[in-house]
């Protein structure tokens, strides 16, 4: 038997937890804080059987791992200099989301 625990951004919490509630697995929720910037992250904690984690891991890994996504972003001073009167926006690629997973054995589990 295994334990997973994983921590992952807020944001990928409730589409995570879902698809994995909706492949059987029970999820038990922990809010949590730290990080860069003290950002909101979500521990989850998954017991299950050796042969379902890396099915487990890689719904995890769908719903909050690295992604990168566009995200638009305003010149800087000096740029704007260049086009006065102009609300110009600039995409970026930006690194979102991801997550840690430890994979721990369970000698032994009670369910009272």
């Amino acid at each position: 038997m295994k334990m997973i625990v994983s921590v992952l951004n807020a944001e990928d919490a409730g589409m995570t937890i879902e698809k994995l509630n909706e492949n059987n697995f029970f999820v038990t929720k922990l809010a949590s804080s730290g990080g860069f910037l003290k950002k909101r992250n979500t521990t989850i904690m998954i017991g299950l059987e050796d042969e379902k984690v890396e099915q487990a891991v890689s719904i995890i890994k769908e719903y909050a791992g690295k992604r990168t996504s566009t995200v638009y972003s305003s010149p800087t001073m000096s740029d704007e200099n260049m086009f006065p009167g102009t609300d110009m926006l600039i995409p970026v690629q930006m690194e979102t989301g991801g997550c840690t997973i430890f994979i721990l054995n369970v000698e032994d589990f009670k369910k009272l």
